[in-house]
């Protein structure tokens, strides 16, 4: 009798953890993902217009996915970055790839990861002799090229810098690759992997080995999965269990090597 009463209560129990496990996971499939449509190796499309979103995390985000049974194949959007930030500020059910975590917006989501370190750096093409700086209090001598709205541009606003002086906004990273090479500003900001896939991919007679790292402009922070305010505290963990599955058992590392070796 003991047993059967046993027998019964861990029937119930797993009866109970199913049906949690299959809500979330209903929860999880009406996601909404997104990510910035010109951020490689992370995500991008190989050319213009709506094609099949590639990268590092759209790979990694439905390994996750995957794992938890669900396939969002077709259901990554990319975006420009600014409007994939309203996205997920103005709508619910929202989960953004490879977003900065640091102080002014870690009140503003929920959070999965890390995904990726991060180190930025500024840089200058070397053929650029006449520019030489020591600090970043030197480069304020100077036009700097960044995206609206990204942690770069915070950070060099809290520093001192100011658009016009020595900031000049773009909307698209790509834009300030041109500029740089056109002379139009003096340094880009890039991390090492960034800068050398999209010079892959938009110039093949410039690469990385005409430019220079001047200047670390942040090292502190990592990139991770950000979720809306409103998203459950039970769908977060399942996806960080996921995620924690997909770098205990190698898969994680294979990713990398495949994106930035």
């Amino acid at each position: 009798m003991e047993n059967i009463e046993r027998n019964s209560s861990l029937g119930i129990i797993l009866i109970i953890f199913t049906l949690l496990f299959t809500a979330q996971s209903h929860a999880i499939e009406k996601l909404r993902i997104i990510g910035e449509d010109s951020f490689p190796p992370f995500n991008y499309y190989l050319s213009e217009g709506k094609h099949v979103p590639r990268g590092f995390t759209v790979e990694l985000v439905k390994l996750i996915l995957k794992d938890i049974g669900i396939n969002k194949e077709t259901n990554i959007e990319l975006l420009p970055w600014a409007r994939a930030l309203k996205v997920i500020e103005n709508e619910a059910n929202v989960l953004i790839l490879d977003i900065v975590r640091n102080p002014s917006r870690e009140e503003l989501y929920k959070w999965v990861g890390p995904i990726a370190p991060r180190e930025i750096w500024l840089y200058k093409l070397i053929s650029r002799k006449d520019i030489q700086v020591n600090s970043l209090e030197d480069v304020k001598h100077y036009m700097v090229g960044v995206m609206r709205g990204s942690s770069s541009s915070d950070k060099l606003i809290k520093n001192g810098f100011k658009e016009g002086d020595n900031l000049a906004f773009v909307t698209r990273k790509n834009q300030n690759i041109n500029k740089i090479i056109r002379g139009r500003i003096d340094f880009v900001t890039f991390s090492p992997v960034e800068l050398a896939w999209r010079l892959k991919l938009l110039t093949p007679n410039v690469d990385i080995d005409n430019f220079e790292a001047t200047q670390l402009l942040s090292g502190e922070y990592q990139y991770y999965f950000a979720l809306s305010k409103k998203t459950s505290d039970e769908t977060v963990i399942l996806l960080q269990n996921a995620l924690d599955k997909v770098k205990d058992d190698g898969r994680y590392q294979a990713l990398w090597q495949k994106y930035m070796k």
